[in-house]
């Protein structure tokens, strides 16, 4: 039975914790649990762009302060530079404006930027070129680029598929294709999802891991519009080995967009950077957790950022929405991520109830969609076979 997405108001819960479909899970290590995502029911901010010529901003990052940085899919090959003021005691956002732009030789398609502090510069994806290239925050001068792995050439790309999120955190920068590579099989249909492969590179630069992520199927073929779709657009790392990685479904119109909030851990799977093909060989994917999801009409999430920590605890959580070329709403959309209930309330914030689930467990090759369960340690995600 497919889960309708909910929406309340206040800071609503939508939350799965780390649960099993095991019969043997004492025996079973416990998993790091996923943190918590609350909306503070806002809804999203119009982005005021004035003449900037900002438009369809498909890529956010924070650098210092109320200071953030985008870039757009189209327009002027330009870094936009933002000010976003958000409450520290609610998460909502008090205003969000472009306030300038430096020109910069960001590519056909930028769809990713990620600020990293250590060279006060900003990477950017080029999706058309599969190229992260870095430039300085200030002038946007070009300073290199971030050798990919040879299994994201060009060749192997499809088009508008690839790479598409980028982000920076705990000495790591982290990439993601949208859908699977030509050499990964199938891109997601209604009948299944799409393998995407999510790499790693360590502070010099350097592959240091690539794992293997399933989609969500898409729900159904629209009547108007593009083709079924169902990928990831953009990632962001909570910690070391976990990340918050963000799902947008194409619904056609007029229904719209489905977005979708997951958290992974990459510890416990299979490093997938030696296999050639995720649709032939065996590996353990990555187990997915539930924290969030939406269905909006007029607005197409594809990038997303940490905001400033909030006063009551936790971590604002702000999503970007491309406009299509003026066809749908440029927004922000807040969110609020916490850590464990536990550790919330040990650090002294009120963590809501988590919102019931009303369907039943699934487990489908590694892809949790999961009720809370006393089955705590859970089971590792099983591994898919060949194929």
């Amino acid at each position: 039975m497919k889960h309708r997405p909910s929406i309340h108001g206040g800071l609503a819960l939508v939350h799965t914790a780390c649960a099993a479909v095991c019969t043997a899970c004492a025996a079973v290590p416990a998993c790091a649990a996923p943190p918590l995502v609350g909306d503070p029911g806002q809804g999203t901010v119009a982005i005021a762009t004035g003449s900037s010529g900002a438009a369809q901003l498909s890529g956010i990052t924070r650098s210092t302060g109320g200071t953030y940085h985008a870039v757009g899919d189209a327009g002027p090959p330009a870094i936009w530079t933002l000010a976003i003021d958000v409450d520290g005691s609610t998460g909502r956002i008090r205003s969000a404006a472009v306030t300038g732009s430096v020109a910069a030789a960001v590519g056909a398609d930028a769809e990713g930027i990620a600020f990293r502090p250590a060279t006060d510069s900003l990477l950017v994806a080029d999706e058309a070129g599969s190229t992260i290239r870095e430039f300085s925050r200030a002038g946007g001068i070009a300073s290199g680029t971030v050798p990919l792995p040879a299994v994201f050439a060009p060749a192997n790309v499809r088009t508008n598929l690839g790479i598409e999120s980028l982000a920076w955190g705990h000495g790591s920068l982290w990439t993601a294709t949208e859908e699977a590579l030509f050499s990964d099989g199938d891109r997601s249909t209604p009948q299944a999802g799409s393998w995407v492969r999510i790499q790693r590179f360590d502070n010099a630069a350097r592959s240091s891991g690539q794992w293997a992520y399933r989609t969500q199927p898409a729900s159904a073929t629209p009547a108007v519009g593009p083709p079924a779709q169902s990928g990831v657009v953009d990632l962001l790392p909570w910690n070391a080995t976990t990340l918050l990685v963000l799902e947008r479904e194409f619904l056609g119109m007029p229904r719209g967009f489905h977005s979708r909030l997951y958290a992974v851990d990459v510890s416990a799977t299979t490093d997938v950077s030696a296999v050639a093909s995720l649709a032939t060989a065996g590996f353990t994917p990555l187990a997915k957790t539930l924290l969030w999801e939406r269905v909006f009409p007029r607005a197409n999430f594809e990038g997303m950022t940490f905001g400033p920590p909030l006063a009551a605890g936790g971590t604002s959580l702000l999503l970007v929405a491309d406009d299509a070329g003026g066809l749908l709403h440029q927004g922000i959309y807040p969110l609020i991520v916490r850590g464990t209930p536990q550790a919330a309330a040990a650090a002294g914030a009120a963590v809501p109830e988590p919102l019931p689930r009303r369907h039943p467990s699934r487990l489908r090759c590694g892809i949790r969609t999961t009720v809370s369960s006393p089955c705590r340690p859970a089971c590792p995600p099983r591994r898919c076979p060949p194929r």
